[in-house]
């Protein structure tokens, strides 16, 4: 059984809308993208990891037909219906059980195809929730409504949030929106779900990703920097939104902590030096500052402006938001970073990378991954 387990090989699409595209090509390229960074081929594959929602893709057991353009083909093969990231804990601990050298993960939503909001909102209780039009958009105005009541946040912290992803964005040859914006810009979008404007939003669009992880011995033999896992943590929080106290992200600090735990990291603040963090609005990023501890709770506007620790040097969702896939390309990016291979968003002496991805309304479930070299 492997003790430790690496990230060897990184493959993106650019994230952007892909009409003329199925889903198969953009799984395939991700999938090639990464097997050819990690120099391998695909019938070096022992395990592949596939994350990705029927929803979204519009068809029942989707894998069926997706999973061969993501390498599956008489490979030992398994589905997450969750965000990118849990696939990625997914391929973990298959090779940490010793069952598995290798294994890809490959996450991916053709957002262009269908509404979000119509999709998202059948997540809800479908007697007492999904008839008031909740879903991913208005569900988080209810929350950034609560932590903003709560703690003053002002709608000027939201939005100097949306300016730095997307001017982070400009550097990151895979973003979609790749255009500065000025503060009276975003202040004075349209309102769609108070208190979000359009542009406090997270930017749906097309878009795969694909990891390859391997254990200690096959990761050496690849590659000379191995972007080694250093903490893993996951957490659930209630279904039913009137069961949580809404200004807290309760999940994300637990799971936050269980991977501070293994990682053997004390002050976050100090010892991190780069975010990739789920920002599905520009609250929710400053309301996942406090959940991973780099700063108290309420003060996650104050500590964004100082700018102490480099957050979503991609641009983040706010820039690209391939809903499912996410999440996997948080921790693609914060292995890019610890590889010294982010080209022009590169994170100077960068060597400990913190990703976070999301899964169901209101950030229910969160898993968290610390990479390092």
């Amino acid at each position: 059984m492997s003790e430790k387990v690496a990230v060897v090989g990184v493959g993106m699409t650019k994230l952007e809308p892909r009409k003329n595209e199925t889903l198969y090509d953009m799984i395939f390229e991700a999938a090639s993208l990464a097997l050819a960074d990690a120099g391998m081929e695909r019938k070096d594959l022992e395990s592949v990891v596939l994350a990705a929602s029927d929803l979204v893709d519009g068809v029942s057991i989707s894998s069926m037909v997706t999973a061969t353009a993501a390498g599956a083909y008489l490979k030992d093969e398994i589905k997450v219906a969750d965000d990118g990231m849990f696939g990625l804990a997914m391929a973990y601990l298959r090779i940490r059980s010793g069952h598995f050298a290798n294994s890809i993960v490959v996450g991916w939503s053709k957002c262009s195809q269908g509404s979000i909001s119509k999709i998202t909102n059948l997540n809800f209780d479908p007697f007492y929730h999904r008839p008031f039009a909740l879903n991913l958009v208005t569900a988080g105005a209810l929350q950034a409504t609560r932590y903003a009541d709560r703690y003053g946040v002002s709608e000027e912290e939201a939005a100097r949030v949306v300016v730095k992803n997307r001017s982070n964005a400009l550097d990151n040859p895979y973003a979609c929106l790749r255009s500065e914006v000025a503060m009276d810009e975003v202040l004075s979008s349209r309102v769609l779900a108070s208190p979000l404007k359009e542009m406090d939003l997270s930017h749906f669009c097309d878009g795969a990703c694909a990891l390859v992880l391997a254990g200690e011995d096959q990761a050496r033999s690849l590659t000379e920097a191995p972007v080694w896992i250093r903490g893993l943590g996951w957490s659930t929080g209630t279904y039913y939104l009137g069961d949580q106290e809404l200004a807290e992200l309760g999940s994300l600090r637990e799971a936050g902590q269980k991977a501070y735990a293994m990682a053997g990291i004390k002050v976050p603040a100090e010892e991190i030096d780069l975010a990739e963090v789920y920002d599905l609005t520009s609250y929710h990023q400053l309301m996942a500052l406090e959940a991973l501890d780099f700063c108290p709770p309420g003060q996650g506007g104050k500590f964004f402006a100082e700018g102490s620790l480099p957050i979503n040097p991609s641009g983040g969702l706010i820039s690209s938001h391939p809903y499912v896939a996410s999440g996997l390309i948080r921790a693609a990016e914060g292995a890019l970073q610890v590889s010294g291979r982010a080209e022009g968003r590169q994170v100077p002496q960068a060597e400990l990378a913190l990703a976070h991805g999301v899964s169901g309304l209101c950030y229910q479930k969160n898993c968290v991954v610390v990479l390092g070299r």
